[in-house]
């Protein structure tokens, strides 16, 4: 389980890095912000960023020659899976059928409801 949590800019660092699917330099990942979030970042700013990140376990910073290189350390589907159980667990005390309730707006028929028990394996509440 991954202990610590990614500030909203160390998630939008991460999605960079888990896009490209390989090692990244600092200067790709400054462009990949620019390109996917917009994010016109200075290098500095970038890289007291990947400092705390870096500090979390999340990429191993690699110095070659005149660049650093990111490689990722957390698997991007781990961790994706790791918040969604959060979530559930802090807005809907571990039920992922309130979840479903919750998206889907209105009250489930007990079919659906109970198919949702069976499929998430959760006892009625």
């Amino acid at each position: 389980m991954i202990d610590r949590d990614l500030t909203n800019r160390e998630k939008l660092i991460m999605k960079c890095v888990w896009a490209e699917n390989r090692e990244i330099s600092i200067q790709d990942l400054q462009d990949k912000l620019k390109e996917m979030f917009d994010w016109d970042a200075k290098r500095s700013t970038v890289r007291t960023f990947l400092t705390s990140v870096e500090g979390k376990g999340f990429v191993k910073i690699e110095r070659r020659g005149r660049f650093s290189y990111l490689k990722p350390l957390v698997d991007e589907k781990k961790y994706k899976r790791e918040q969604v159980l959060k979530f559930v667990d802090f807005w809907y005390g571990g039920s992922k059928v309130a979840l479903i309730k919750a998206i889907k707006g209105k009250k489930l028929t007990k079919e659906k409801e109970e198919y949702l028990r069976k499929v998430f394996n959760e006892p009625e509440e």
